[in-house]
């Protein structure tokens, strides 16, 4: 009886001054990381992609003078959405560059236009253009976001007039 209550005692004490030795040594880490001859890795970045979670779209100069509302965005609601579907010319490495940029949607004043920055956003029978996706998601039963009227719908709400 005394054998396993002295072997009881013992683990204890072990147990003990293992937490103290543990919680006094502040760099516990990297000792039990030098017991290897390699310096592990922990954390690889491999990609890193930063964009804003909200965002407003600011029309290029030319189509400022639109009536509608400036359209505002949300990363955050379309995270299911993997980013090359709109971004359809992004490597997935670079930095993404505006719809309006030289080569992309850079067609500013002729709204009919294949590539024009209007049909981006607004081309009926397209998945990759907000317009298109979301009657594609209200047809299916997905969203019932309003797409239309365009003067005061989702995309482009009203606009509150402030009175002096």
């Amino acid at each position: 009886m005394k054998t396993n209550f002295m072997y009881v005692g013992m683990a204890v004490v072990f147990a003990v001054l293992v937490i103290i030795y543990a919680t006094t040594t502040s760099h516990l880490s990297e000792e039990i990381a030098s017991i290897s001859s390699e310096n592990p890795v922990i954390v690889t970045e491999d990609l890193v992609v930063r964009f804003p979670v909200n965002l407003e779209f600011k029309r290029p100069d030319v189509l400022n003078k639109v009536r509608f509302a400036q359209v505002k965005f949300s990363h955050f609601e379309h995270q299911d959405v993997n980013c090359v579907k709109c971004h359809h010319t992004w490597d997935g490495k670079s930095q993404i560059k505006s719809c309006a940029s030289v080569g992309c949607h850079d067609e500013l004043v002729r709204k009919g236009q294949p590539e024009s920055y209007f049909k981006a956003f607004h081309t009926l029978h397209s998945d990759r253009s907000c317009r298109g996706c979301h009657v594609k998601l209200n047809k299916e039963g997905k969203s019932d976001i309003a797409i239309a009227p365009c003067a005061n719908n989702a995309c482009h709400p009203k606009r509150v007039r402030v009175h002096n």
